[in-house]
């Protein structure tokens, strides 16, 4: 085991999201259980909020494009439906890799 110099966010669509996917793809089977994404962050962070601002646009943009390429029918981010309206986010600051092979990165 190994411990990572990162931490994480946690990004698990809420029923906003959900209904916006599946009225985009009506064939996509997605609902309350569906998985989340994990982002890797700044190990070390002092305020949940600032980070979350930080990285919103980014998450987003990477969420609404696995459902639809033209960024022009995503439901836009706003202060009255931020992100946290879309996203049940959880954020650590401990990630262990539990495997003896190295990690691999692709640029997406």
């Amino acid at each position: 085991m190994k411990l990572i110099n990162r931490g994480f966010l946690m990004a698990k669509p809420s029923t906003a999201f959900i209904q916006w996917a599946t009225q985009n793809d009506p064939e996509l089977m997605m609902d309350e259980n569906a998985e989340g994404s994990l982002y890797l962050i700044e190990e070390e962070f002092w305020d949940d909020d600032l980070i979350i601002e930080k990285y919103a646009k980014k998450i987003w943009a990477q969420e609404c494009s696995s459902i639809e390429d033209d960024a022009k029918k995503w439901p836009e981010l706003s202060e009255a439906l931020p992100i946290i309206h879309y996203f049940h986010l959880e954020i650590g600051c401990t990630v262990i890799d539990l495997l003896k092979e190295p990690l691999e990165q692709e640029a997406l």
